[in-house]
C-alpha cells in the first residue's frame, strides 16, 4: 500500500497575485479555492490555485508596494527614502 506524501507549505511564502501584483497575507493555513483572503494593503479577493507556468499568462506580475511597506513595517525591515509607497502616504507627524 501507498504512503501518504506531505506537502508542506510555509504559509510565509504565499504570495497572492491580484490585479496583476503579488501581495502580502497574514495567512496561518493554505486557503482553500474559494476562500475569500485578504492582503496586507487591504485588498480582498478569492483564493485560486494554477501552475507556476501560467504565472505571467496575464503579463508579469509586479510588487503591491502598499503590501511590502505594511510587510516591512511589521518585520522592522527598511524602508528606503523613494519606497513607492510613501507617495501615497501621509508625512509623519513631527514627535514634540
Amino acid at each position: 500500500m501507498p504512503m501518504d506524501a506531505v506537502i508542506y507549505v510555509d504559509t510565509e511564502a504565499i504570495h497572492p497575485v491580484a490585479n496583476g501584483e503579488w501581495h502580502h497575507t497574514r495567512l496561518n493555513h493554505v486557503p482553500a479555492p474559494g476562500e475569500r483572503i485578504t492582503m496586507l494593503c487591504g485588498l480582498v479577493a478569492t483564493a485560486e490555485f494554477a501552475h507556476v507556468s501560467q504565472r505571467d499568462t496575464h503579463g508579469v506580475p509586479h510588487t503591491c508596494w502598499n503590501c511590502d511597506y505594511v510587510y516591512r513595517r511589521e518585520h522592522d525591515l527598511d524602508i528606503w527614502p523613494g519606497h513607492p509607497a510613501l507617495s501615497t502616504r501621509p508625512a509623519p507627524r513631527p514627535r514634540t
